[in-house]
């Protein structure tokens, strides 16, 4: 066994346990914290369902490549290595699309209280399920060509005519593979974009509410950080983890899948790389509950 597989032996194996207990622990948090409150906070019911699916997403991608680098014998058919594969798909996009999703009802929630801005606050809150539900429907229909051409796994059979666990590769002609791609593009990119967009409005309503309110809290800011300040690093910390782990992670499975090159440490790396967001995300919003009372109920207003 090279030290290359006993590093990512570590790696992966880390990370699953740490991404899986410590989203784990958030979601009792927040759990316990919503049963304390007087009403629910919509915006606490959105971080759950973005840890849920960090642990749906750590399980289905981080297992099989546990699986693949401790070299386990442990295989699945043909069908269930092309639904294991769509179910990560399903949840990488759920990832994105709750992520954004929480960008924009927080930008609604803290924007001024103008003529435009004051209809969308009073139906922002009833709108979180309906929301996490479409974002489920559109996300189990987008991947749905997985299952129909997917091919197994970039790995090859093994003798006895197990599939190994893995990615699906898709068996499609050369056009068709380049509209999928296009249209996944620009599906990811419509909600990056917007994700983008929500992430410096609210730094922008953030810091323009900080610089009116220093003058008057001269001596208070100067031993500790405003909950306005807290709660932009925390919101600019989570869009720009995502952001820049996916990015990167998608930028390698393009190269692979377009050179029609699988290397092994390639799709290694890119994993990892998309694991780190679960993992991470839930740790810089438990730095976020742990500080002061006042910053956490701004952020969770």
């Amino acid at each position: 066994m090279t030290f290359h597989y006993e590093v990512l032996r570590i790696l992966f194996l880390n990370q699953i346990i740490i991404g899986v207990l410590a989203n784990s622990f958030l979601i009792w948090l927040f759990h316990f914290k919503l049963n304390r409150g007087k009403k629910s906070k919509p915006i606490i019911l959105m971080l759950i369902h973005l840890l849920f699916i960090n642990i749906l997403f750590l399980l289905f991608r981080g297992i099989p490549k546990v699986i693949a680098v401790w070299r386990l014998k442990y295989f699945v058919d043909y069908t269930a290595s092309k639904i294991i594969s769509y179910l990560q798909r399903v949840t990488r996009g759920l990832s994105l699309c709750n992520s954004c999703l929480v960008n924009v009802f927080q930008a609604i929630t803290i924007s001024p209280n103008s003529s435009i801005w004051i209809g969308l606050k009073k139906r922002a809150p009833n709108s979180v399920l309906p929301c996490c539900l479409l974002c489920w429907i559109c996300n189990l229909l987008m991947d749905l060509v997985v299952p129909f051409y997917g091919t197994g796994s970039f790995n090859t059979t093994h003798s006895e005519g197990g599939w190994r666990i893995g990615f699906s590769a898709l068996d499609l002609y050369p056009t068709k593979t380049i509209v999928f791609l296009s249209w996944k593009f620009v599906y990811d990119s419509v909600f990056v974009g917007l994700m983008a967009i929500t992430s410096g409005y609210m730094a922008f309503v953030l810091y323009r509410h900080h610089q009116r309110s220093q003058n008057l809290q001269v001596s208070r800011l100067s031993h500790r950080s405003s909950p306005e300040a807290q709660a932009t690093k925390t919101i600019l910390l989570l869009a720009s983890t995502f952001v820049m782990f996916n990015l990167i992670s998608s930028m390698f499975m393009i190269y692979m899948t377009f050179s029609k090159v699988a290397s092994s440490v390639v799709l290694h790396f890119s994993a990892f790389l998309s694991l780190c967001f679960p993992t991470i995300s839930p740790f810089i919003l438990l730095n976020s509950v742990t500080q002061r009372s006042s910053s956490y109920c701004y952020l969770c207003i």
